[in-house]
């Protein structure tokens, strides 16, 4: 954080739930206490699980995880510096056990979050 060339004075996080605080944690350990930029970020999370194929008795064997978040960057005068919109899908196969299909798309999250989370901050490390 203290390479960074920014701080982020301010978030606002429409939906409020673990995974998208899993991301706003990730980008603020990234915000520069000394950075002379100064930001607010308005951040906007959706995630979807939809059947994207049945088997033949018409359950799930097919499922797409879609995850989504509409970045608002200001600076410290409330002056939108860009909006932009980060989107990761990945499909998979539905497993049968329950406890482990539950683990599994745990981490298929955190792994699309941290995607996410990366692409933001590349985006802030670039903004003039």
């Amino acid at each position: 954080s203290k390479n960074s060339n920014f701080q982020i004075i301010e978030i606002k996080n429409k939906n409020e739930s673990k995974n998208s605080f899993a991301i706003e944690n990730m980008v603020m350990s990234l915000s520069n206490k000394d950075a002379v930029r100064r930001i607010k970020l308005e951040m906007d999370y959706k995630q979807s699980i939809t059947t994207i194929l049945k088997d033949s008795k018409g359950d799930p064997s097919k499922k797409k995880l879609s995850i989504g978040v509409n970045l608002i960057v200001k600076n410290d005068n409330d002056n939108v510096l860009t909006n932009k919109s980060f989107g990761e899908e990945f499909n998979y196969v539905v497993q049968s056990d329950k406890f482990s299909m539950a683990q599994y798309e745990d981490n298929i999250i955190k792994n699309l979050n941290n995607k996410i989370s990366n692409d933001i901050v590349f985006l802030l490390g670039t903004l003039k």
